[in-house]
């Protein structure tokens, strides 16, 4: 995660005055080639399968877990030098465990005490009691780094869901919550972002990439924190994302929220359009008729650049991620990252912030990203440091060089 502050106008414009269309549908294309279901057999396999039939072999295959290992992603990694030789035989382990379950109260709901009080007094001493007593369910927990314990993460199996009566009654109370809006299951990484916006409700956000819709739920929360019950917020979240089905993916998460302050858009984010906003409509009035409005380009407080990637920072969810994994992943997917974020940077506000993020471990995505950024922008931007921030949240500083695999 890296977070940016606009501070002037002039080499950014002279930067973004060139450029063209040439690659409109490249992130179109990598949405679609990237984003299989590596849980659904292709169709070139049952065609294997339906042939090996009809050759006579009928023998029944048992299931193989994902191969979690890839000598190219270690040797890769290891010279990049994204943690030290000492750590690297820890990292790789933990990239090998399942991924535990997480999820946030949504701080602007009427039951947000409720269900908080609910999860440290009810389920949680239950299950430490039951822990006590020699079970080998894991207690839920809330995320140490997230303000106010508002974000909680768990992990047990769907054998011990079905086995245990305190954690089928706490599935239950999930899945309640979750659908009337009062709490979202999101990955803990993926709260990240948002937080360092540092959001409030007088704030215009822009979303670049949002589906399928856990941050901008997020941002929207952050939104309607600390407004008088009964008034809404002066800010809105604009949700835009490149896929029109994966809209609708973002629409269905964001409407368990019931806002007026949301506006779904479907445009590529390196060509987002620009928008006008006309802030003074309610004071264009003279003698009680409506004057010609004011109209400004509206530039956002705040922008969420979160970019399509390689992804393989989600290894633990996304096992195939493993086979599939080469060193040049991160290459084709550079210059697209540079075209969002930079046309994000454009449309902040002087003073304004942007956070850029992905879901890979890649310098290629992430540092080279950043650096490409400040070079082209030359003085009109900064990038924040934000250690002070979320102290109990581990971190560790960039790097300042990389290898490009050819």
């Amino acid at each position: 995660v890296f977070l940016f502050r606009r501070q002037s106008n002039y080499q950014l414009k002279k930067e973004m005055g060139g450029g063209g269309r040439g690659r409109s549908r490249t992130q179109r294309k990598h949405f679609r080639q990237s984003r299989e279901n590596v849980w659904k057999r292709s169709r070139s396999d049952s065609q294997q399968d339906d042939n090996a039939s009809k050759n006579g072999d009928h023998s029944n295959p048992t299931w193989e877990p994902f191969a979690t290992q890839n000598p190219s992603f270690d040797e890769y990694y290891k010279e990049q030098q994204i943690v030290s030789p000492e750590e690297w035989d820890a990292f790789i382990e933990f990239l090998r465990k399942p991924l535990p379950a997480a999820f946030r109260i949504n701080p602007s709901s009427q039951f947000c005490g409720d269900i908080r009080s609910q999860l440290e007094n009810d389920f949680m001493q239950c299950l430490q009691a039951e822990a006590a007593d020699g079970s080998e369910v894991e207690g839920i927990k809330p995320i140490p780094w997230y303000p106010e314990n508002l974000a909680w993460h768990s992990n047990f199996s769907r054998m011990q869901l079905r086995k245990n009566q305190t954690l089928e009654r706490f599935h239950e109370f999930l899945k309640l919550e979750n659908e009337i809006g009062n709490i979202t299951r999101q990955e803990a990484v993926s709260m990240v972002p948002p937080l360092f916006l540092d959001v409030c409700p007088d704030h215009f956000v822009l979303d670049m990439c949002a589906a399928p819709g856990s941050k901008t739920f997020q941002l929207l929360e952050m939104v309607y924190h600390s407004i008088e019950p009964g008034t809404l917020p002066n800010g809105m979240v604009i949700a835009n994302d490149v896929d029109v089905q994966r809209c609708n993916l973002l629409i269905h998460q964001t409407k368990r929220m019931c806002t007026a302050n949301l506006i779904v858009t479907n445009h590529e984010a390196q060509h987002f359009p620009s928008c006008h906003l006309n802030k003074k409509y309610g004071s264009n009035l003279e003698n009680g008729v409506a004057m010609e409005p004011h109209v400004n380009q509206l530039l956002f407080d705040r922008v969420l650049c979160d970019v399509p990637c390689s992804g393989d920072g989600t290894l633990r969810k996304a096992p195939d991620i493993w086979r599939k994994w080469n060193g040049g992943m991160g290459n084709g997917l550079h210059g697209l990252q540079v075209l969002i974020a930079m046309r994000g940077v454009a449309l902040l506000k002087v003073g304004g912030r942007m956070v850029y993020s992905t879901c890979s471990m890649n310098p290629v995505e992430n540092e080279a990203v950043v650096a490409e950024i400040l070079r082209r922008c030359g003085g009109s931007v900064d990038l924040l440091d934000v250690s002070s921030e979320l102290p109990q949240l581990v971190r560790r500083p960039g790097l300042k060089k990389w290898k490009v695999c050819c």
